[in-house]
């Protein structure tokens, strides 16, 4: 590993405040339900989900500055792993932003041992190990907390357009996105790198090459073995119970639907144009869709829509109690923040890493967000959808 000295982060703290009318009552913090005993009242005065930032560091003090976020995580060590995508090659550092800025070098671009090729999306596994998703090569790195290099796990295929990535309990891997040939959103993967299954549907288009860039949503690999997984648009929630070895099908259980919340962004994510007469294929990835999901601990699911173009973020919580049995929303909560917060982890202690884009220089902002619940000391005025 390479050592490099920056600058000081940035750090500062800010609150968006979000109103919302809460059905039942709710911790005092989303990432600890002991927080506070149970109550028994029925009519639960308003309250306000508070989302505020512990700290913001510009991507610009990062060794020589953040190009692209395609992963974002905190390791058992307490630091912060980040995967850019760096003027064309690809790299994952890590952080400690409670200190002066010292970033490490994690893997760089190549094919030896740690090094990376397309890095996205990052995952902690139950023994702490750190699992890079490498997107341009295929498959998984591995590295230890500190950042030493693991093991390199080759997939068999491509899962490209990667919408979610997550490490099972069973050492494998859960990757949400599209596989040319294979018609379907959501892939099992084993330790050691096979394909186990497929399932769950494309993406509405009518353009094969719209359905392989829209398909697919966030993912959640459980403790039970089960995998949460938000379609991307339109809204839609599953919980899906991944079979044992020798079975085939995976049963589906609905969490929560929104109609309307989400349309299918179709063929319209192929845009067309032509420039001095040479026609121009370009891509519009930024349509309002759920970036991510995730199970708390008090078996509530927490769901975030970003849209990029509105500079906003939808925020949900769902009752995700299992005696629940129809697709029928069970919304707890549902209000906007006025940033696009991208969120990509949720950490041990229910805070969430984020990212967003400084709207000046669009050098991407990484943020640590904490979320709370407080009560209201006036009257209940909007902020429900």
């Amino acid at each position: 590993m390479v050592g490099n000295r920056c600058g000081r982060a940035a750090s500062t703290r800010h609150a968006v405040v979000l109103v919302v009318w809460l059905g039942v009552v709710l911790p005092a913090w989303l990432g600890n339900p002991a927080a506070v005993a149970a109550q028994e009242d029925h009519n639960p005065p308003p309250q306000e989900l508070v989302v505020t930032e512990v700290w913001r560091v510009h991507g610009a003090t990062l060794l020589d500055g953040l190009t692209s976020v395609t992963g974002l995580a905190e390791a058992t060590t307490g630091a912060i792993w980040v995967s850019d995508m760096s003027r064309g090659s690809g790299r994952v550092l890590a952080f400690d932003p409670s200190k002066t800025a010292v970033v490490t070098l994690v893997g760089g671009p190549g094919e030896g041992p740690g090094e990376v090729s397309g890095p996205g999306r990052i995952a902690i596994a139950g023994d702490g190990s750190v699992m890079v998703y490498d997107v341009g090569r295929g498959g998984v790195e591995a590295y230890t907390p500190m950042g030493e290099p693991l093991r390199r796990v080759r997939f068999p295929v491509r899962v490209s357009w990667d919408k979610g990535f997550d490490v099972l309990p069973s050492g494998g891997f859960v990757v949400s996105g599209s596989i040319a040939g294979i018609e379907a959103a959501i892939h099992e993967f084993g330790p050691e790198g096979r394909l186990l299954r497929s399932w769950g549907d494309q993406a509405q288009a009518d353009s094969w090459r719209a359905r392989l860039i829209a398909t697919g949503g966030p993912v959640h690999g459980l403790s039970d073995g089960f995998v949460l997984y938000s379609q991307g648009a339109p809204h839609r929630i599953v919980e899906y119970e991944i079979p044992g070895s020798g079975a085939d099908e995976v049963r589906e259980r609905p969490v929560a639907s929104v109609t309307g919340l989400l349309d299918a962004p179709g063929d319209a994510v192929i845009v067309e144009t032509v420039e001095d007469g040479v026609p121009i294929r370009g891509f519009n990835v930024s349509y309002p869709q759920s970036r991510a999901v995730w199970m708390t601990e008090d078996g509530r699911v927490l769901n975030v829509v970003v849209s990029e173009e509105d500079g906003e973020s939808i925020w949900q919580l769902f009752d995700g109690s299992k005696e629940s049995a129809s697709g029928d929303a069970r919304l707890v909560a549902e209000t906007r923040a006025g940033e696009a917060y991208w969120p990509w982890f949720r950490c041990r202690n229910g805070d969430i890493l984020a990212s967003l884009t400084d709207p000046v220089t669009d050098i991407p902002i990484l943020v640590r967000l904490g979320l709370a619940i407080q009560p209201v000391d006036r009257p209940f005025g909007g902020g429900q959808r």
